[in-house]
């Protein structure tokens, strides 16, 4: 279970986006409310879709780095998704992604 980072690959991916002209960032996680769950250990990684290691840093919250550990840990993974998120949203914005097509048919 490893932390998640912004790889320089993702970087040299944004930067090749906004030169092409999108400047938005989106936001698929809030950052304030990930703080807000990091709280309690482990409430950070439920937060951002991460149960394995939200069950883990619950199980050793009674030690200190552990706690300290799952709160950065909780930025880190919301930073990650949400630079990922952006970078999905500008390619297809910007028509370099094709957008997915709804598969599913409503019948009566």
């Amino acid at each position: 279970m490893a932390h998640k980072r912004i790889t320089p690959k993702m970087e040299k991916q944004m930067t090749y986006l906004l030169n092409k002209g999108c400047g938005e960032e989106q936001y698929y996680l809030d950052p304030s409310i990930a703080m807000l769950y990091s709280l309690i250990p482990g409430g950070g990684q439920f937060y951002v879709g991460e149960k394995k290691k939200g069950i883990l840093y619950l199980l050793s919250s009674p030690l200190i780095f552990p706690y300290l550990t799952s709160f950065k840990d909780a930025q880190n993974s919301v930073d990650y998704y949400n630079f990922r998120y952006t970078i999905k949203f500008c390619a297809e914005k910007l028509g370099l992604l094709r957008k997915k097509a709804s598969q599913g048919t409503l019948s009566r």
